[in-house]
């Protein structure tokens, strides 16, 4: 409950501030980096495409446990409040396969910033 008020308090904020630092971008395009943006979805309007980083739900609990010392459970009950991973999937445009090395992201990130600014360039509003 108190989430919910302190959620319902602060995300208009967040979404206006988000909003007007948009405005303000003049790169080919940009990045939003919304972790429950599908969950919300209060920012869905103004992004054109859906970018999920992607890794099975195992090696994401596990690094999570690593990074924060989070009981496995205690990661596994956040994860249940938020979207599936075959639910995220299928709201994406675009996947980053990150199960691998930091290395294995370099050309996909590569691949999809040669895709987007081609996109940016196409589709200019």
């Amino acid at each position: 409950m108190f989430r919910d008020r302190l959620e319902r308090a602060l995300h208009p904020l967040i979404i206006a501030t988000i909003r007007m630092d948009v405005e303000t971008w003049r790169s080919v395009y940009g990045i939003l980096v919304v972790p429950l943006l599908l969950e919300r979805g209060g920012l869905m309007s103004s992004v054109r495409r859906v970018l999920v980083v992607d890794c099975p739900e195992e090696l994401q609990i596990r690094r999570v446990v690593a990074r924060s010392g989070l009981l496995p459970s205690a990661v596994r009950a956040i994860m249940a409040t938020q979207l599936s991973r075959t639910e995220r999937l299928a709201h994406a445009d675009d996947v980053i396969d990150n199960s691998g090395t930091p290395a294995a992201l370099k050309p996909q990130v590569e691949r999809l910033d040669r895709r987007y600014r081609e996109l940016a360039t196409t589709t200019e509003s």
